[in-house]
């Protein structure tokens, strides 16, 4: 069984999708409550990320993810700007399941927090994925897996170009979730073969490439 984690990317109130995480690519889809009401018909976790925190490290959407958390009961997990322990405390206040952090940040907090790993030809890219780290992921990974157990690896490079780009497995036996350019059932198949626990689906669910039921009825039998 692989989890599936329908995204929902927050820009100034908007449910939107960044090509490669660049501002000057944006769609913008609409409500992101009217969608997180759509997705939890289908699956119990949703991935929220507030764009303009992770861009311009000015949490704006902290009121609408509040309102996802309450009108859903969806397992979420949040991201984007939360650089210190107070950002990641006032996310769980909220309500989330998980916070995602995406540098390593000294964390002397009892919760369920997870990192991602959001990479471009094999580096860690950082803030935002604005800038390219000399580090390679499986280096940053040996580094700081003993601090934490669960992570996102994310593929920058086929973020919203319909194909996915699944490394060999270099993880343990932690929960890794793959993100990138996953536009197919066979994607979802492919990453759940390479030992992910769970995938995140975001452009394809928007745009009806990914019919929600198939993936559904598929999850169950993975």
């Amino acid at each position: 069984m692989i989890d599936i984690y329908p995204a929902i990317d927050i820009y100034n109130g908007k449910a939107v999708f960044l090509e490669n995480g660049k501002i000057e690519k944006i769609n913008v889809y609409g409500d992101p409550i009217y969608y997180a009401l759509k997705f939890i018909e289908y699956f119990k976790f949703i991935h929220i990320i507030d764009l303009n925190g992770a861009i311009e490290n000015k949490r704006k959407n902290r009121d609408i993810i509040k309102k996802i958390i309450d009108e859903t009961g969806a397992l979420v997990q949040v991201g984007g700007g939360l650089r210190t322990i107070d950002d990641i405390i006032d996310v769980y206040d909220l309500g989330a399941y998980s916070a995602i952090v995406g540098t390593s940040v000294d964390l002397n907090i009892n919760r369920n927090i997870t990192l991602s790993i959001d990479v471009y030809k094999n580096r860690v890219a950082s803030n935002g994925w604005l800038n390219l780290t000399d580090i390679d992921y499986v280096s940053f990974y040996k580094m700081l897996k003993n601090r934490f157990s669960r992570f996102i690896y994310t593929s920058i490079g086929s973020d919203g170009k319909n194909h996915v780009n699944l490394p060999k497995r270099f993880w343990d036996d932690d929960y890794f979730i793959y993100a990138g350019g996953v536009s197919s059932i066979k994607d979802v198949i492919n990453a759940s073969k390479n030992g992910f626990s769970g995938i995140i689906i975001g452009k394809a669910l928007y745009e009806n490439k990914i019919d929600f039921g198939d993936l559904k009825c598929l999850q169950k039998e993975l």
